[in-house]
């Protein structure tokens, strides 16, 4: 019988082990749920052949390269450009061409995007494609596309600057996005740099650090599964104080809006998880 890395068994005082990786590596992990933390440090004792907590810590202790390894066991970077297509089509039809009329008609120049949990770059680079094609569309000039991308994984972060990807993954690509903004080689293509000039990624603990401010869209999808409900709130809370009047929250297609905080937004597509800031 194989064996089940993530198997419930007694593992002493996982408390204690989380407060070490918070003082060494500032990493709140106490956030997470509890289950999920469970199962995926889990994965780790069954790589190392280790049993327990406390042989874990003293093991990170010996081996701080391992910290990485952790951080990349608790992220599951599973994303996709242009990640559900009907989600996309909402930003490009109803959500972008009515924040850049506002931007017009105020005589402003900035339109400015959070990508909270970007893993490695596929969304960030994804929202500037969209946006600037509907800059070209809608026939503006001007107009300052800043598209800031965190996430707390350094090494996703490290994939995502590279902004080259392997060309098995054109096609999930819109093809009028792949002439206008891609360099297409051999065996891979790379985020043209007109799009790339665009983003800035970074790293940032939802939790440990201040939030991105004055921003119109912040896109945080498929990140609260991480989280409960009261952290989810609390994140919320930190879009909500980011956002500018009128701006807009997406989040994943199997996440809701924080019940505390409902009032605050209204719903701008109940399938496709997309809310207008209206307080």
């Amino acid at each position: 019988m194989p064996d089940r890395p993530a198997e419930n068994v007694s593992r002493g005082n996982l408390s204690r082990l989380l407060e070490k990786v918070h003082a060494e590596r500032n990493l709140d992990l106490a956030q997470l749920r509890s289950r999920y933390v469970e199962r995926r440090i889990g994965t780790r004792l069954h790589a190392l052949g280790l049993h327990t907590y406390r042989q874990y810590a003293t093991y990170l202790d010996a081996h701080p390269d391992e910290y990485p390894l952790l951080i990349d066991a608790l992220t599951i970077n599973v994303t996709q450009f242009f990640r559900d297509t009907p989600v996309w089509e909402t930003l490009c039809a109803n959500v972008i061409p009515p924040l850049l009329k506002a931007k017009t008609e105020r005589g402003r120049r900035v339109l400015r995007v959070w990508c909270a949990g970007c893993a490695t770059g596929e969304e960030p680079y994804s929202v500037a494609m969209c946006v600037l094609s509907v800059i070209e569309d809608l026939g503006l000039s001007g107009i300052v596309l800043n598209v800031i991308g965190t996430d707390i994984d350094r090494r996703a972060l490290a994939v995502a600057k590279q902004a080259e990807y392997p060309n098995s993954r054109l096609g999930e690509i819109p093809r009028r996005f792949r002439d206008s903004y891609l360099e297409v080689a051999d065996e891979t293509f790379r985020i043209g740099s007109s799009v790339r000039r665009c983003v800035k990624l970074h790293y940032l603990d939802l939790f440990g650090e201040p939030p991105v401010n004055v921003v119109d869209l912040v896109m945080c999808r498929n990140v609260f599964i991480y989280f409960n409900r009261e952290d989810q709130e609390r994140i919320t809370a930190s879009f909500f104080k980011g956002l500018t009047h009128g701006g807009y929250l997406v989040l994943g297609r199997s996440e809701r809006l924080a019940r505390g905080l409902a009032d605050r937004f209204e719903v701008v597509s109940t399938s496709d998880r997309v809310y207008r800031r209206v307080k």
